[in-house]
């Protein structure tokens, strides 16, 4: 979305004074924090891009021959499998490079690519990475960055986890893809880590720890950075991403890369069906195959802030497969704004997802992540609420 559009909208919402004080916000309180002693152990970590380490190489081409397989057959499908405008638009801009390296069979341009989406100067719409390395070239913006922003979450991380045995060591999360975040007693986290590694556990308590393969389905996974909280707890699962094809691969590199010894299958290596899920831990497949999923397959469904970036009659496709396929639906998403789209279309909204009242609602509160997230104090304003359903 332009900046045109983007003062439009807020203006129509009347949001604009409120969204001024917000941008200003942050270099005031930095600089207020400059004159403010304290112990804050949180250290902002930064890096350069990477050249390539070629050992990732036999990785790389088994993604690359998937993710070129899923763009052959990607304009043949449905419209509800591809891309809204506002993603397409984000896919042609921002992973211009991706789409460079596929266009001219490159498979080291590719794996560059992998191994520095973490810190790459663009907004890839999966972390924050540019907000990282925008705040950490002004010594006030820094300031909020370490004290505020991270040093925020971390408080509420531990708010949460105040009479639970949770420590360090479980939030301390690989920088595969050459991730920016904070490091704490030598625990590196993003931003997101601390209300993801929160979502994992309760999640966990939706699935069978002790007995069953859980079977685990993720619609718009980005790299991967819940999964990796909630299946590194886990010990039998087959975890299911579908995605566009350009975030699948940040995501089939990140938890491949991360779960090493767990075994993989990438689109087209062989032909998805129920009979082979037992066979796998971490299956990487674009969305229309959420056609070939049996019906009360899935324990747990996840999809976290895509659902609302999407047309509306897509989202409605893919509630209903997750309906049709799953116990258990976790929903992060929209709850009063809409997006509007290139073509006139606007986004559903949480109210909307539950079609025909299949779902039984368990939980809706506001993601406080997203409430607290942009000055560390509560922000009314915010518009993600987090729901967990249970099918009738």
């Amino acid at each position: 979305m332009n900046l045109f559009l983007k003062l439009k909208r807020i203006i129509l919402e009347k949001r604009f004074i409120k969204t001024l004080k917000k941008k200003f916000y942050p270099y005031l309180k930095g600089f207020l924090l400059l004159f403010k002693f304290n112990d804050n152990e949180i250290k902002i970590y930064t890096s350069k891009l990477k050249k390539i380490d070629k050992k990732d190489l036999p990785l790389a081409n088994r993604i690359f021959k998937s993710y070129k397989l899923t763009k052959s057959e990607q304009d043949a499908k449905s419209v509800v499998y591809k891309p809204s405008s506002l993603w397409q638009s984000q896919i042609d801009n921002d992973f211009s490079f991706l789409v460079e390296a596929y266009k001219n069979d490159d498979v080291e341009k590719f794996l560059f690519f992998l191994q520095n989406f973490g810190n790459w100067e663009k907004y890839l719409g999966v972390e924050n990475q540019d907000l990282i390395n925008k705040y950490n070239k002004n010594i006030f913006l820094k300031k909020f960055l370490s004290n505020e922003i991270f040093g925020g979450q971390f408080e509420l991380w531990k708010y949460f986890n105040k009479d639970k045995n949770e420590d360090l060591d479980d939030l301390d999360i690989p920088k595969y893809g050459n991730q920016i975040g904070a490091v704490i007693n030598n625990k590196f986290m993003v931003i997101g880590s601390f209300t993801n590694h929160i979502y994992s556990k309760i999640l966990s308590n939706y699935l069978n720890l002790k007995s069953e393969k859980n079977k685990i389905l993720e619609l718009g996974g980005g790299y991967g950075k819940l999964a990796y909280y909630l299946l590194k707890n886990i010990n039998n699962y087959t975890y299911i991403d579908l995605d566009i094809p350009e975030t699948l691969t940040l995501a089939s590199y990140f938890l491949s890369k991360s779960f090493p010894n767990k075994k993989n299958l990438f689109y087209g290596e062989r032909n998805f069906n129920n009979n082979i899920l037992n066979e796998y831990d971490l299956i990487f497949l674009p969305p229309w195959e959420i056609e070939t999923i049996q019906d009360n397959t899935v324990n747990l469904a996840i999809n976290k802030n895509s659902l609302g970036e999407m047309n509306p009659e897509t989202a409605r496709n893919y509630i209903k497969h997750i309906h049709r396929t799953s116990k258990y639906f976790f929903s992060m998403n929209h709850e009063y704004f809409r997006n509007n789209f290139n073509d006139g279309k606007k986004s559903l909204i949480n109210k909307e997802y539950n079609i025909d009242k299949k779902f039984m609602e368990l939980i809706r509160y506001p993601d406080f992540g997203h409430l607290t997230y942009t000055r560390n104090k509560l922000d009314f304003d915010n518009n993600i609420f987090f729901y967990i359903y249970e099918k009738k």
